[in-house]
């Protein structure tokens, strides 16, 4: 006997972050679209952008 469970109790990955250092205090979160088909859009957003790396971590975790 096997169980099923149905596939939209799943949450799929909708989109990928980086977060990349410009200065010294300067961190930008990047935010690239993850497509139908799987494959990465070519071009990032900045979603966020902060002082320090500790205070985008911490953007992250709660989004």
């Amino acid at each position: 006997m096997s169980t099923m469970i149905p596939l939209n109790q799943f949450q799929q990955l909708r989109h990928v972050d980086q977060i990349i250092e410009k200065n010294a205090n300067s961190w930008w979160v990047y935010r690239r679209s993850i497509g139908h088909n799987g494959s990465l859009n070519s071009t990032a957003r900045v979603v966020f952008f902060g002082r320090s790396k500790a205070q985008v971590e911490q953007w992250m975790d709660a989004h």
